[in-house]
């Protein structure tokens, strides 16, 4: 086995919000209005998929860098359906993302065979993406060249 690493994330709750503190980082997270939070802050669900993308984009970063892969820049969409019945209490209903979709887009000048390949590399080191896939959540991940801007 490799070395392992050990997160701790700490937070403290008032009404619908959460400071999270890990380290020297704080985030915060609260629900709309209209889920009884104050807005003052992203979601929980939302939080999720961006350590989805955010996990992606180290993946990538690390990956194109043992590939030699010329990789200008990534930027993502990341699109997650659950059915808010299960979390308000239907034990029918399952309470967690019943898919994912990730689209990323790459400034590069390489082919779209090695965007494939360095995705699939993602695909199968970037721990949060093998969370959801483990899991047995549909999720699909789409990586194309971005469109040149003039």
């Amino acid at each position: 086995m490799g070395q392992i690493m050990s997160y701790k994330v700490e937070g403290k709750g008032n009404g619908m919000r959460t400071d999270a503190v890990a380290g020297k980082h704080t985030i915060a997270i609260d629900e709309p209005v209209s889920f009884g939070g104050k807005d003052s802050a992203i979601d929980p669900l939302s939080a999720f998929l961006s350590s989805l993308i955010a996990c992606e984009n180290v993946m990538a970063q690390l990956i194109s860098n043992e590939m030699k892969f010329d990789l200008q820049g990534i930027s993502f969409e990341v699109d997650g359906s659950l059915d808010l019945a299960g979390l308000m209490g239907d034990i029918s209903v399952k309470p967690y993302f019943q898919q994912v979709a990730v689209k990323a887009f790459l400034e590069t000048s390489e082919t779209e065979e090695r965007i494939l390949e360095l995705q699939q590399a993602v695909d199968q080191r970037c721990p949060v993406f093998r969370t959801i896939k483990d899991a047995g959540i549909p999720i699909e991940n789409h990586w194309v060249k971005a469109k040149a801007t003039v």
